[in-house]
This record gives structure tokens, C-alpha cells and sequence, in this order.
């Protein structure tokens, strides 16, 4: 139980820390008789905080915040009272929560000039030394505590600016496994937080890039003057860097980022601050990496429930699906081998007619999970799509299909042109047209288009005349192995979960517009091809782990 200390270190009879207790509106309710001393004050007791230290008013809120993280302090260097009889004479300071008494805040006032014999010195030197150790060990308990990025991402730049005494940090990790670009993915600035976020250096660029690519530390007392500052990142946020420390977050000799410090408060940037964010950023690595583990895990965990989930639909798509087609096959096989002379010609041509056309129907069944299959596993490159040419193979695909439609197809002058795969797409158009030959009017009218939407992606689309499905059905419709008898008069189920599967894959979206009695318009939705430069970084598209 926390018992109020008078003194916490003596030298020689003569005090060289002061101790007082502050409720959580930082006034005083109790001090170590040396503060009335150093403040030539008769009584402290009820003051305000800011009436012995009044520099302090303008840090109100970041004392609050930083009392309130567990572990965390406030730590002012070189302050005077507010009398300032002795110029001369200053303070260090710090205020940090009570562990007990968490309505209860503990100051501690370390007069500078106070040691006058090298004990002093030394006794006041291992007291700083031991409560910067203490607040390490406290941050590295807080940055491993939790298994959320975001988090430790937070905490260890709150840490950094409190522990080192800055005015910010950021935390710069690398884009992909390339490592060329590193990306700001948090920052401690008040004011320029938002501004920071998101910003880029390439490889080498600015003392983050440099830092990264020699895996060194680094101090930068006046970055105006050195060649390797990047101000485009003060331009861009209107910080203004005045000095900047900053280190490299490895885990197992593997560099992660860039731990950036900058703006030390009363004094510049030592060997020791280089240390300290060392072993910060070390506890960040493990916590991050621990983090990622985790959220890889819970990724593969999920991926693992939906392919169990589709697999219990798979056996039951093949149990029902394939097995009515299957036994009309055995039937009429069955009764072709044993019944020729007791059925007429054309009963046997009939017979032979549906003894294929189901034998046609298992062979469909069969294909599209097999194309569901291969959506799944296969990597495919992306290029720009002719897509004209993948419609009409498309339609001859469906040739035979459509002759007892007779449909009315009207097809756009020109298309806009996107990035993917081809023989995917393909299948996508075979799906939709199908499905618009099926569930569109009599006879059915089909008409297809493309559009940019205004984000620069082309959405293309195929509209039915037929009697339109119900919009709380909808979600329903790409779902894998689900059947509606309201909209799926035929078929199996299957096709439209492959349009989803393969648009997901190529980073792209599925839509549906459709109201009972206006019929059907099926979209997707792929990124827009940019020209030569894009066709350079054709891009590589495979199932995450």
C-alpha cells in the first residue's frame, strides 16, 4: 500500500528529491516540507500546480494524457518557480499516476544544482538513471500486453516521446516484402497527426529512408543542414523539425521500419536517447510481429471455417445435384440395354436424347467446380482485356443454348478496357449470359455495356428483361452452393458463386440491380488499364495464405 513519502533519496542530511501529491485536477494536497523551501512559499497545500510552475499551464492536456497510460509520466526538464528568486536555480520534474491511488497523481521536483559533492552527483545521477530503467521496463510490459497493431503502434510512440522527452514520433514500416517504400503508419504530433499518416520516402530517402537502408541509427542535431533531410514531410504537414533521432525496428537481424523521434525538449538528442529507442523499438518489433502472428492466424482460421462451410455445401451439391442426373443416366441406359424391343424408335431417341442431356448437365456440374476449384488456387497474371473478342467466345460457348431462346443480344460499339484474366472472364460473361437467357422474358432481350465509374474503375454489365428478383434475395445470390427456386428455375447453384470467387480475386466487386417486374442488370466491377505503364507491373493475383 502506497504510504506518502517525504523523501525519497538523501545525501549527506540535505535532500536531493522532493516528493508532493496531486489530486486529479493537479492540485497540491500534500509536499515534502524542501518545496516551501525552494518555493519560498509559506504554504502549498491547495495551490494549483501551474502557481508554483506556471511554464507548465501550456502542457495541461499532455500531462493529463500522459498520466493516464498506464506506466506512462510527464517529465519537464529545466523548470524554475514561479517567483524565481534564484534564476539560476532549476528544476527536473515529473508527475506520473500513483499506482494505488489512482485518483492520486505523485510529483517529483529534483533541484539541479542541489548536488554539491560528487556522492550527490552520482546518488542524484543512478536516481534518474533507475526511473528511466523503471519506465523502459514499464514500456516494454505495455507494448507486449496487447495483440492489437494498432495499438502497440500507439503506445510505443506515446512511450518514445515521454521516456526520450520530445514534442513527437512517428513509425515508418515498409509497404511490401520489396521493401523500396516506407509508409507513415502512425504518428504522435499534436496537430499534424493526420497530415503524417499515410505519407511515403522511397528507399534511402530522408534520414527514415537513410536509417533503413544502413540499419544504423541516427542524430541529427540541425536537419536544415543536413544533406539527408527530406523537408517535403514538413511542407506537407507544417511541423517544423528542428532536430531528430531516429533508429531502426529489427526482429531476428530483419528491419521492419523506422522509429522517428523528433524536437527534444530543453536540450538535444544524447548517445542515451539512441539507447532508449532502441529498446523501444525492439519491444515494438516483438509486439508487432507478435501482433501480425496473430492476425495471420485468425485470417487463416477464417479462410479455414469458409472452406469447411463450402465443403459440407460441396457434398451436398454433389450428393443432390449430380446424383438426379446421375440416376436418369442409369435409367435410361438401363432401360436402353434391356428394353430395345419392347420401346418404340422414337422412345428410344427420346430416351438417348435425355440420356445425353444429363450426361451434358453432370459434365457442367463437374466443370464449374472445377473452375471454382482452380479460382482458389492458381496464380494468374493480369493484362489489358479484349473484351469484345471474350464476349463472342462467350456467346459461341453458349451457341447451342440459345437456340431454343431465339434472344435478342445487343452488344455496345466499344467496350472500356480493364485489367485481368482472360479465360476467367470469360467464364463470368458464360454465367451471367446464361443466366439472362434462363430468367429473362420471352423472348429475352439481352443488353451489354461498360461504363467508368469515377474512380477511375470500369464496371461492365449485362441487363435482362425478365421479371426481376426480390432485393432481399440479393445477398443471397453470390453466396457458394445456394439455390432459390424463386430466381433459379434451373441450373445448380454454382455459377454465380464463381463470378464472386474470380472478381474477389482480381480486386474487384459483383453488383446486382434488380426489382420484381423491371428485370435484372449483373455487374462487375475491375480495375481500369492505365496504358504502357501499367502493362510494365502487370500485377500477380494469388489466394491469400
Amino acid at each position: 500500500m502506497y504510504r506518502e513519502m517525504k523523501r525519497v533519496a538523501t545525501a549527506q542530511h540535505k535532500s536531493i528529491i522532493a516528493h508532493a501529491t496531486l489530486d486529479k485536477h493537479l492540485i497540491i494536497l500534500s509536499h515534502a516540507p524542501e518545496l516551501r523551501q525552494w518555493s519560498f512559499r509559506n504554504s502549498l497545500t491547495g495551490l494549483c500546480l501551474f502557481e508554483l510552475f506556471p511554464q507548465l499551464q501550456s502542457s495541461q492536456a499532455r500531462i493529463l494524457a500522459c498520466v493516464q497510460v498506464p506506466g506512462g509520466a510527464f517529465v519537464y526538464q529545466q523548470a524554475h518557480f514561479a517567483d524565481n528568486i534564484h534564476p539560476d536555480q532549476m528544476f527536473n520534474l515529473q508527475i506520473e499516476a500513483l499506482p494505488d491511488l489512482p485518483d492520486r497523481l505523485l510529483l517529483t521536483v529534483i533541484p539541479l544544482a542541489a548536488p554539491t559533492t560528487t556522492y550527490d552527483q552520482n546518488l542524484a545521477e543512478l536516481t534518474r538513471h533507475n526511473r528511466e530503467l523503471l519506465m523502459l521496463n514499464r514500456a516494454s510490459q505495455l507494448l507486449t500486453a496487447t495483440l492489437d497493431t494498432t495499438q502497440v503502434m500507439e503506445n510505443l510512440l506515446q512511450l518514445a516521446v515521454q521516456i526520450i522527452h520530445a514534442a513527437g514520433s512517428s513509425l515508418w514500416l515498409w509497404t511490401d516484402e520489396l521493401q523500396t517504400t516506407l509508409v507513415c503508419r502512425a504518428a504522435f504530433h499534436p496537430g499534424t497527426d493526420e497530415k503524417l499518416i499515410g505519407m511515403e520516402v522511397a528507399f534511402g530517402q530522408g534520414i527514415v529512408g537513410w536509417v533503413a537502408a544502413t540499419n544504423k541509427g541516427s542524430i541529427v542535431a540541425n536537419p536544415a543542414k543536413d544533406g539527408r533531410f527530406y523537408n517535403q514531410i514538413d511542407s506537407s504537414s507544417g511541423f517544423v523539425t528542428t532536430s531528430i533521432l531516429a533508429v531502426p525496428v529489427q526482429l531476428r537481424s530483419r528491419t521492419l521500419g523506422v522509429l522517428e523521434v523528433v524536437n527534444k525538449r530543453g536540450g538535444r538528442f544524447l548517445a542515451q536517447d539512441i539507447s532508449y529507442a532502441k529498446t523501444l523499438a525492439a519491444s515494438a518489433a516483438i509486439a508487432i510481429d507478435n501482433a501480425k502472428l496473430v492476425e495471420t492466424l485468425r485470417q487463416a482460421n477464417t479462410e479455414l471455417q469458409i472452406q469447411n462451410e463450402e465443403l459440407e455445401a460441396f457434398d451436398r451439391t454433389v450428393a443432390h445435384d449430380l446424383q438426379n442426373p446421375l440416376a436418369l443416366v442409369v435409367g435410361f441406359a438401363d432401360l436402353l440395354q434391356t428394353s430395345t424391343v419392347d420401346i418404340s424408335r422414337a422412345e428410344q431417341e427420346h430416351a438417348l436424347t435425355l440420356l445425353v442431356q444429363n450426361a451434358h448437365r453432370m459434365s457442367s456440374i463437374i466443370q464449374e467446380l472445377l473452375i471454382l476449384s482452380s479460382v482458389r488456387k492458381h496464380e494468374v497474371e493480369t493484362h489489358p482485356l479484349d473484351m469484345a473478342e471474350i464476349v463472342l467466345s462467350a456467346l459461341d460457348r453458349l451457341r447451342f443454348m440459345m437456340q431454343p431462346y431465339k434472344p435478342r443480344i445487343l452488344l455496345p460499339d466499344s467496350w472500356h478496357v480493364a485489367r485481368g484474366y482472360a479465360p476467367w472472364i470469360e467464364e463470368i460473361w458464360e454465367n451471367y449470359i446464361s443466366n439472362a437467357l434462363k430468367y429473362g422474358g420471352n423472348p429475352p432481350i439481352i443488353e451489354m455495356g461498360s461504363a467508368v465509374l469515377a474512380d477511375g474503375r470500369i464496371q461492365f454489365w449485362i441487363r435482362d428483361n425478365g421479371q426481376g428478383i426480390d432485393p432481399e434475395k440479393h445477398h443471397l445470390l453470390f453466396t457458394p452452393f445456394t439455390k432459390m427456386s424463386e430466381v433459379r428455375i434451373t441450373g445448380h447453384g454454382l455459377g454465380l458463386s464463381i463470378v464472386r470467387r474470380i472478381i474477389e480475386k482480381l480486386n474487384g466487386e459483383v453488383g446486382l440491380d434488380s426489382a420484381p417486374g423491371r428485370g435484372s442488370t449483373f455487374s462487375f466491377i475491375l480495375p481500369a488499364y492505365r496504358g504502357e505503364e501499367d502493362e510494365k507491373t502487370a500485377v500477380k493475383v494469388a489466394e491469400p495464405l
